[in-house]
């Protein structure tokens, strides 16, 4: 019997870190799991106690006895309290299904995974996109009915390498805006694909008579409001010539020169290269930098 309550004594610091644990993750899932959060309390309090008796029988400071006594009074008030101490089953209450260890010790309702979610579906877990799908539906509510001022198009040739085409604005030092695609406005009754192809062959020297339409990109000016429709060339011709301050120049789509871009550009450009489309929406400030911006991945075009 010593050996035995020796080994309790020597042995119960992995229990209690086994229990604050259980307790610390128990209490972080809130009210689904509070009663079982009480019960591993209650029963962490009952084994400092019982650890307490019998580390006096072992210093020999109570007798032998005590080390049934005190156990046995515990769990004559666990039985008679039992629903309070000891709220654990091992099948779910809706479906029959034997839980799993964490269903067992997590579920005040002793529901499996797949019935707590249909009984709560608002403690459902909404995926990341989801969440940001209608976090811009939301906020896409106040573009309702908005207009821009004037239209541009935006275009970009894509070889089959992986190399993206864009301008370099040679007078303009390494800051954001140097790097852009081929922007071009649309001329009065004239149609956005003939405008970008238009706007690429007089920028690039490039032929491409149908230009893939990926999306179209909103601003919010303090003096005038601006969409751009994006245009993304895959199939081309011609010899690439540029003109002295907008010199069109090769770069590998894994190397892009981002922070010399406008800062919108990796939200989007990326995902329109590799086939995606979309629309972004941006209020700007006087100084022309973003302070509120939408990207719409669930746009038919």
């Amino acid at each position: 019997m010593r050996g035995f309550v020796q080994g309790v004594v020597e042995g119960y610091i992995f229990f209690l870190l086994f229990a604050g644990l259980l307790f610390f993750s128990l209490t972080r899932q809130g009210t689904k799991s509070k009663k079982k959060a009480r019960a591993v309390l209650s029963l962490t309090i009952f084994s400092a106690i019982i650890w307490a008796d019998y580390y006096l029988v072992y210093t020999s400071r109570l007798p032998d006895s005590m080390a049934f006594i005190v156990p046995a009074a515990f769990l004559v008030i666990a039985v008679v309290f039992r629903r309070t101490i000891l709220p654990f089953q091992g099948r779910c209450q809706n479906c029959g299904r034997r839980l799993s260890i964490t269903e067992f010790l997590s579920c005040d309702e002793h529901l499996c995974a797949a019935c707590y979610e249909e009984k709560h579906p608002e403690a459902r877990k909404i995926p990341q996109e989801e969440r940001i799908r209608r976090e811009n539906e939301e906020r896409k509510k106040a573009w309702i009915g908005w207009k821009p001022d004037r239209e541009f198009v935006i275009a970009f040739a894509f070889d089959r390498q992986g190399n993206v085409l864009l301008i370099d604005h040679v007078d303009m030092p390494k800051q954001p805006g140097k790097y852009s695609g081929v922007i071009g406005e649309i001329k009065s009754q004239e149609n956005r694909s003939v405008a970008a192809a238009r706007t690429l062959k007089r920028d690039t020297g490039l032929t491409c008579d149908e230009p893939d339409y990926m999306g179209r990109l909103n601003f919010v000016m303090p003096d005038m409001d601006i969409r751009f429709h994006v245009y993304i060339a895959r199939n081309f011709s011609g010899e690439l010539k540029g003109r002295p301050q907008k010199k069109p120049v090769w770069m590998p789509l894994k190397r892009l020169k981002y922070n010399q871009m406008s800062v919108d550009y990796p939200l989007w450009l990326p995902r329109m290269l590799k086939g995606q489309h979309l629309e972004y929406y941006a209020k700007c400030n006087t100084e022309g930098k973003i302070y509120e911006d939408i990207l719409d991945l669930d746009i038919e075009i």
